[in-house]
């Protein structure tokens, strides 16, 4: 317990820093971030992680890093078109790989590669902050609540610890930080924060859940080590890869 407190800590710290900061560190530590979370996740399904379905998800995420920071901007949808069409020609060509190993492939660019990509979109922004306080706003929340009031079991084939109580006090908490923060921010458009909050709770718990299920399908605990008492990166940033994007969307669409 010491060990993932003072890891918690110290990795909390370093992350509020870089985001404060911003600017191309930002963008290098979450390239990096991306990067681990693809070894880790190729790890679990190819046994491998510089497997070639491996190396296409760093192409993917190198093409994205270098779409966001220099001039060429704005190509998104022509790496997202590349990345898929790779991946089809390999399935077609490779006599070796079935749909099943490009449904992992591509499932590992969805999951990490493009889900994490939207915090480098958000870079310099003060909504980033946002991801941060909803997805461990919503962890903390639940978790404290659920240890407290917990009863009825979530979805206990997948994660047996997670309570009905305590994702709902999970959703409850986050909204009220968000309100906070938005108040302090001066913006006042409170149904919409309201429904947003909530909203990007459940896909923050979504995100948590969606790793445990991989994790037991797999048979694992963790997805790597790099963090003492906290497992591997995508065992911390779980709940972040699905938030990210809701934030991201929401202030495009809706402020």
């Amino acid at each position: 317990m010491r060990q993932r407190l003072l890891t918690g800590i110290a990795g909390g710290a370093f992350i509020a820093a870089v985001t404060y900061f911003g600017g191309t560190i930002y963008d290098f530590v979450y390239f990096g971030i991306i990067c681990i979370g693809i070894y880790e996740l190729s790890k679990v399904f190819f046994d491998n992680g510089f497997d070639y379905g491996a190396i296409v998800n760093y192409a993917f995420a190198i093409a994205l890093f270098i779409e966001k920071s220099t001039e060429y901007r704005h190509y998104f949808d022509f790496f997202l078109f590349l990345y898929i069409s790779v991946n089809f020609l390999v399935f077609v060509f490779n006599k070796k790989t079935d749909t099943k190993k490009i449904s992992e492939i591509i499932f590992i660019g969805s999951y990490v590669v493009f889900f994490m990509y939207h915090m480098m979109l958000m870079n310099g922004s003060a909504y980033v902050w946002l991801v941060y306080i909803i997805a461990f706003g919503t962890d903390t929340f639940a978790y404290f609540t659920g240890k407290l009031m917990g009863r009825r079991k979530l979805y206990p084939e997948v994660s047996p610890n997670k309570t009905v109580e305590g994702a709902i006090g999970g959703m409850i908490g986050s909204t009220i930080l968000s309100l906070i923060y938005f108040n302090f921010l001066s913006i006042n458009k409170y149904i919409y924060i309201i429904i947003f909050s909530v909203s990007a709770s459940v896909f923050s718990m979504a995100g948590d859940l969606a790793a445990s299920k991989i994790k037991r399908e797999h048979g694992i605990k963790d997805f790597g080590y790099m963090l003492p008492g906290h497992g591997g990166i995508l065992d911390r940033f779980d709940s972040v890869l699905f938030v990210a994007p809701a934030v991201y969307y929401f202030v495009q669409h809706f402020l």
